[in-house]
């Protein structure tokens, strides 16, 4: 999809809108020459786009930021169907008459569904492309009256799931609607490692809904200052950790960052950190090295990270030379818990 992607958004004009997801990042790694708007969820899109010189915006799909009506949007589907849905339901608004949503994508990304979705959405038939193993549906506004609006599960709105206790989360987060399992177990450690006797600069790296935040202010309550600085690159749980953060009281900031980019250095007594595991639809397994890196700056000497991975992620082993010592704390689950001191 990557040389499908690179050859419309290089033939794009000004008034192009991509929208951009983690499917995209490697053509800003690649230097790609485009001239129009970028809007992405991530921090660390948005940030390389910046920094190349093309108009970004950092945001959770809304479409109407970048203020203005495009000739073209360009879409690579997220691998969410309510962010998809939530795109497509604003792009009529967001196109000028005539202009055109391009979606694309490959097999097992339901491309095929979604052009048949934003043909109804449109009022117009369908139009899909194969290029290879990819696709390329192209819908024309026209200006006239819209179909009825796709089920978003209500995408732009913080709501509170059952299963959360009280929490606000959202779609367009990993597991929004859950519990993590292995945050969960991480949580459990927290009063091995923490005192209520004085005051405690923490570290939540990759936030999430802030999940593991609440667990640490709650266990700490009012009898420590506890101050938590939450980080993560996705919009959609910067909203909702900075909502958990408000109704709970807690005592921090929520930062845009990519692993912990925008937190100074040597600033936290303890971190606590259950980084993603899938980027997209792949494994990386460079994106343990990253957040490792981040935390070893970010912690105090002699001071203590716990994380949690799965147990195919050999964490031990990897935070060698970043950290004094790495010792395996819990193993169930699939998951281990880990404590790193500095």
């Amino acid at each position: 999809m990557q040389t499908l992607l690179s050859q419309i958004l290089s033939s794009s004009d000004s008034d192009t809108l991509w929208v951009a997801d983690e499917n995209s990042k490697p053509l800003l790694q690649a230097g790609l020459n485009f001239t129009g708007h970028l809007l992405s969820n991530r921090w660390d899109i948005t940030h390389k786009a910046l920094a190349q010189g093309i108009r970004a915006h950092f945001c959770d799909f809304d479409l109407s930021v970048a203020g203005s009506q495009y000739s073209r949007i360009i879409y690579p589907v997220s691998k969410e169907k309510a962010a998809v849905h939530h795109v497509i339901n604003q792009a009529p608004t967001a196109l000028r008459n005539q202009g055109e949503l391009l979606l694309l994508g490959n097999k097992s990304s339901g491309i095929k569904t979604y052009a048949q979705k934003a043909a109804q959405r449109f009022g117009v038939e369908k139009q899909l492309q194969k290029h290879g193993n990819d696709y390329l549906s192209i819908t024309r506004s026209t200006g006239t009256a819209e179909g009825v609006p796709l089920d978003d599960s209500d995408y732009p709105q913080l709501r509170q799931p059952e299963a959360l206790a009280g929490l606000y989360s959202k779609p367009g987060l990993f597991g929004w609607n859950k519990v993590d399992t292995g945050s969960a177990l991480l949580a459990r450690h927290f009063g091995d490692f923490v005192t209520e006797t004085k005051e405690v600069r923490a570290v939540d790296l990759g936030c999430g809904y802030g999940y593991l935040s609440s667990q640490l202010a709650g266990l700490l309550g009012n009898s420590t200052r506890l101050f938590i600085e939450a980080t993560d690159n996705n919009a959609a749980a910067l909203l909702a950790c900075e909502r958990n953060f408000l109704e709970r009281g807690i005592t921090g900031r929520v930062v845009a960052g990519d692993a912990g980019s925008e937190i100074e250095g040597s600033s936290a007594d303890i971190l606590i950190c259950n980084p993603p595991f899938h980027q997209g639809f792949q494994v990386e397994g460079d994106l343990t090295d990253l957040f490792l890196t981040q935390a070893a700056r970010i912690l105090r000497a002699g001071r203590t990270a716990l994380f949690v991975v799965n147990e195919f992620i050999p964490l031990g082993k990897k935070a060698q030379g970043l950290f004094q010592q790495a010792q395996l704390l819990e193993k169930t689950k699939g998951f281990c818990i880990y404590r790193l001191i500095k």
